[in-house]
């Protein structure tokens, strides 16, 4: 069978697409002599991408009566500043391999077996996906009067245009993005503290309230997992960085964007909510805009749209890089060209659409739960890809081999499987959701530590296994990141490591 290859000019809309600066690459390796950025582009991105409503949601789950606000924001900023490690970690990786980061994972769990988090992936980013387009949705109709199911229409062409569009058109969205929610959320953010109305309901009993260790470990959880759910496309955004782009730079503008803008909407979400429980924050900060000044009301209604676009092209974008490297796990005579991009982006748009329709009550009160589910299959996963990469392969991979059933990496790496499946199980007794409780997490309160738990099981477990296996390994197969593509696409190992 022939190995996967780039798009070359000859292929079907190939030559136009790079005219019109489109993306033609998906899941191939970006040649050396294509890549380019600088690192402080991924602050933009991330900061750009998590500035939007979907996060200040997620900042309400972490009020509950009698919890003051206090000790959510703690929560808040300690879970967003642990989660950010990972996330931060993951696109690192982007630079130094040239590849999207789910197709690295064959390294860890086999060339068949990672086919199992991918699966995971598509329905996280799906479910993601339909969660925000109602968000959107409801901004535009509040915006335009127009029904919910025009603005998730109007979303959604949105998204798909900016995913054809592909890499760069993703980077310059929310770069210029970022620029405009940081304008947006500090007035918010000013008029909820010293504003009218919303802004006068934070007293001393809503402020301090009381300490519980159960909602106080779920703030934590949820800005993890905020932030944690980036992992398995974060290097999807940086894997065309020059080569000698640091993991330290990488790492630290990919953090302080995702950090500094979880905080910040997640404790506004929270403030909305220690104020005012139940109100709805997109129309709270309409409102509380319009009241100050009646152009900013709508200024917060576009940013509330502007944001969901943002991070729902990302979600697309993961969802066709996942599914892409399922199917070519499969079948591997399929070329990643343009022509193949739009095969697979328009069906996914098209699917994810659908899924946003179903009943906005339903989807919505399902996101908690939702969350809380997602860490704990994310979490293993994780844990693993991040011990292989920094601990036990010390980012030595042979990029051949990942494209290869047959290299070095095998099918299915049972090692990895015990250990994904291993911290999953060890998680269920410190589960705590709407529809399971484990016995520790009621021991705690309610309190759900299960990531915590995850990460240090199967990050562990893999890391005694799986080391006695590459302890021996040789020149051939403990190939560098510089196994790379020459100009025109062909494979060849040039050897030489980079920290």
């Amino acid at each position: 069978m022939r190995a996967l290859r780039t798009n070359s000019p000859q292929n079907w809309g190939g030559s136009v697409a790079k005219k019109l600066g489109l993306e033609t690459h998906s899941i191939d390796f970006i040649p050396l002599n294509q890549r380019h950025g600088k690192a402080s582009d991924l602050f933009f991105l991330w900061f750009g991408a998590n500035a939007q409503m979907a996060v200040v949601t997620t900042g309400i789950l972490t009020i509950v009566p009698h919890f003051g606000f206090i000790w959510a924001a703690l929560g808040i900023v300690i879970g967003s500043l642990l989660g950010s490690i990972f996330m931060a970690s993951h696109s690192a990786q982007g630079p130094h391999l040239g590849i999207p980061q789910m197709i690295q994972s064959r390294a860890q769990f086999g060339y068949y077996g990672a086919v199992i988090p991918l699966f995971m992936v598509v329905a996280m980013y799906l479910g993601f996906y339909a969660a925000g387009a109602v968000i959107g949705a409801e901004a535009l109709a509040l915006l335009f009067h127009i029904p919910i199911y025009m603005g998730i229409l109007i979303s959604s062409a949105a998204d798909l245009l900016l995913v054809i569009g592909g890499y760069q058109f993703i980077h310059r969205f929310n770069h210029m993005m970022a620029y405009f929610f940081s304008l947006v959320f500090l007035g918010v953010s000013f008029l909820l503290i010293w504003g009218p109305g919303l802004g006068r309901g934070l007293n001393h009993a809503t402020f301090y309230g009381h300490f519980m260790v159960g909602p106080f470990l779920l703030s934590i959880s949820l800005a993890v997992i905020n932030t944690l759910g980036y992992a398995p496309y974060v290097a999807d955004y940086s894997r065309y960085l020059p080569e000698k782009t640091t993991i330290k730079s990488t790492f630290w503008y990919s953090y302080v964007g995702v950090g500094i803008s979880n905080i910040w909407m997640m404790i506004l979400g929270a403030a909305v909510q220690a104020q005012s429980p139940h109100s709805d924050p997109m129309i709270g900060f309409f409102h509380l805009g319009s009241k100050a000044f009646p152009l900013f009301g709508l200024f917060v209604l576009l940013a509330a749209w502007l944001g969901v676009v943002s991070i729902n092209a990302l979600n697309i974008y993961g969802t066709f890089m996942s599914t892409l490297t399922i199917v070519t796990t499969f079948y591997r005579r399929w070329n990643p060209t343009f022509r193949l991009r739009l095969w697979f982006i328009v069906p996914i748009a098209v699917v994810a659409t659908y899924v946003s329709f179903f009943d906005k009550s339903h989807l919505l009160m399902s996101f908690e739960t939702f969350l809380t589910f997602l860490i704990d299959f994310l979490v293993p996963w994780t844990a693993i890809n991040l011990t292989d990469f920094y601990v036990v392969r010390r980012g030595d991979y042979n990029i051949r081999a990942i494209f290869n059933p047959n290299g070095s990496y095998g099918r299915i790496n049972t090692t990895a499987m015990v250990c994904y499946f291993g911290g999953f199980l060890a998680e269920l007794p410190f589960m705590n959701n709407s529809v399971y409780e484990g016995p520790i997490a009621r021991i705690l309160g309610n309190g759900d530590i299960s990531w915590m738990v995850g990460l240090l099981v199967a990050g562990s477990l893999y890391w005694l296994l799986e080391k006695r296996g590459t302890a021996n390994l040789g020149e051939t197969e403990n190939m560098s990141y510089d196994s790379a593509c020459n100009s025109d696409g062909a494979i060849q190992q040039k050897g030489a490591r980079r920290r």
